[in-house]
């Protein structure tokens, strides 16, 4: 076993010629050559490969930029949208109800311009109760031959003009009354008297400041004729008209030439 492996090694240990080690020597630096020009090839490769990414890493980080930069731009203008959009709501809802306020402010000034225009004139002659607004006859009445009149006991002289004060559909001759009794208001309501509701003056009764009362035909004459007021006794569709078109503060002229 030792003699073989002596041989072996006698056997590398032999020298080489100048020649095959010349051709060795070349062989090995032809080789080292190659791997060096392969390595160079490779790293200017690699090296242009990482000049593209570089270029790419920048183009995708812009891009990531602009991306970032249009998503916070989305984001002011939705949120100053959102802002515009409860502001504008704020604004519709206060111009609906300045309209709501201005509509109810018109009616009420109509409704005030046409109290105040209207006025009510006693036309004998015509045996007419005339409805005018303004100087426009706005629509006339048929009196049936219905007067002023003082009835029961009365001694007041009748009116020129009087003004209403109070409207009631039903009202009994008993009036409410008040008076202050030992620092307190005592206040005694109508209608609580013997006579029925409505019996002695109808339905549809205006009352006026000058005492002048109107109303539609009384239930019972002999209950009207015991009240003492000066009277006007209207038709009952009369009555009702003149009730439902006049208003507390309407002007009733009653003597010719007499000014609303």
């Amino acid at each position: 076993m030792s003699e073989a492996l002596e041989s072996r090694l006698r056997a590398l240990d032999r020298r080489v010629g100048a020649v095959g080690l010349a051709a060795a020597g070349g062989a090995l630096l032809a080789g080292l050559w190659l791997m060096g020009r392969w390595v160079s090839h490779s790293a200017a490769i690699a090296a242009g490969e990482r000049t593209a990414l570089s270029v790419a890493r920048e183009d995708l980080d812009l891009d990531l930029a602009e991306r970032q930069a249009l998503s916070d731009l989305v984001s002011r203008d939705f949120a100053r949208a959102k802002a515009s959009a409860a502001t504008l709501s704020r604004s519709r809802k206060a111009l609906f109800e300045g309209g709501l306020a201005l509509s109810e402010e018109k009616r009420l000034l109509e409704k005030q311009l046409e109290i105040m225009s209207l006025w009510v004139r006693l036309d004998e002659e015509a045996d007419k109760l005339h409805l005018v607004r303004g100087d426009q006859v706005a629509e006339s009445l048929g009196l049936d031959g219905a007067r002023p009149r003082r009835v029961g006991d009365e001694t007041r002289s009748l009116p020129r003009a009087a003004t209403i004060v109070t409207k009631e559909r039903f009202a009994s001759t008993e009036r409410p009354k008040s008076e202050q009794v030992g620092g307190q208001l005592q206040w005694e309501p109508p209608q609580v008297g013997t006579s029925m509701r409505a019996s002695a003056l109808g339905e549809f009764v205006l009352f006026t400041k000058e005492g002048l009362v109107i109303h539609g035909p009384p239930l019972k004459e002999l209950e009207h004729d015991a009240f003492p007021h000066l009277c006007l006794s209207l038709p009952r569709a009369v009555a009702a008209r003149l009730y439902a078109q006049s208003f507390v503060g309407t002007k009733i002229l009653l003597a010719p030439g007499a000014k609303p």
